[in-house]
């Protein structure tokens, strides 16, 4: 118990204690200076400002549902399109070019096109998602997928083995560390996907109380919804960390 509590200690005991010192400089920075709310808030009024905000939780588990919503759309076709791009050089010639161009394209200049052909519900919260995500998952899982050894490749097809053996039994267990690496990406991306689609005529979710926030000056609530994002955004690429882990095996995971 002792040395499991000191290497908690020593893990994140550094992080806390330097955010603690962080938040008291800025608490007395601000008391200091006398600098006007709308300007920057103490941490104490935006602590406040939490505990008064009653709708956050509901803006917040929208944005989570568009953003998650949209990774999984994107995880699912992504993963799928990788597999058929890994083993199919017309796919790979055919499609990965424009893969890459779809990456080049700024999300933002896409929205106000989606909102025209799809409205401004949740839908097209979840297709910028969606769409925002697909390029990490797709590039990362098709260099995972094409790095099964060759050897262990002929193998199998010296034994027959069919597309699906190959794919199930050598080539996605090889693409894990990727396929992973993609996903920890992907849900940060989607995120940010969720929160640019709500600042084009949304009135709910997260990125509709930072542009509301933004134009009423209310800079506590803007910080508010901030930290929930950091928050969220720290707590998914945690959680695929730790899939990551378990679906290892605890292996580490190496480059080919």
């Amino acid at each position: 118990m002792i040395s499991y509590a000191r290497r908690l200690a020593d893990r994140y005991g550094p992080p806390v204690l330097i955010l603690a010192l962080a938040i008291g400089a800025w608490e007395a920075i601000v008391r200091w200076l006398d600098l006007a709310p709308w300007l920057l808030p103490a941490p104490s009024a935006i602590a406040m400002r939490f505990t008064r905000t009653q709708d956050l939780w509901y803006h917040t588990g929208l944005t989570l549902l568009e953003a998650g919503a949209g990774f999984a759309i994107s995880a699912v076709l992504g993963v799928a399109l990788a597999a058929g791009i890994a083993n199919s050089r017309f796919l790979e010639r055919g499609i990965l070019p424009y893969v890459i161009v779809s990456n080049a394209v700024p999300i933002i200049a896409i929205v106000p096109l989606l909102n025209i052909w799809l409205g401004f519900g949740v839908v097209t919260k979840i297709v910028i998602a969606a769409i925002i995500t697909f390029f990490p998952i797709v590039t990362n899982a098709t260099r995972g997928l094409k790095a099964a050894d060759p050897r262990i490749v002929d193998l199998m097809h010296s034994i027959n083995a069919t597309t699906a053996q190959m794919f199930f039994k050598v080539q996605l267990p090889s693409a894990l560390p990727f396929i992973f690496a993609g996903f920890k990406i992907a849900a940060s991306l989607s995120l940010v996907g969720a929160v640019v689609g709500e600042f084009y005529g949304a009135d709910r979710g997260l990125g509709y109380l930072v542009i509301t926030a933004a134009t009423q000056l209310r800079t506590d609530l803007l910080f508010v919804a901030i930290i929930v994002l950091a928050a969220i955004g720290i707590t998914t690429f945690s959680l695929f960390g730790w899939l990551e882990r378990q679906a290892l095996r605890g292996e580490t995971p190496r480059e080919r």
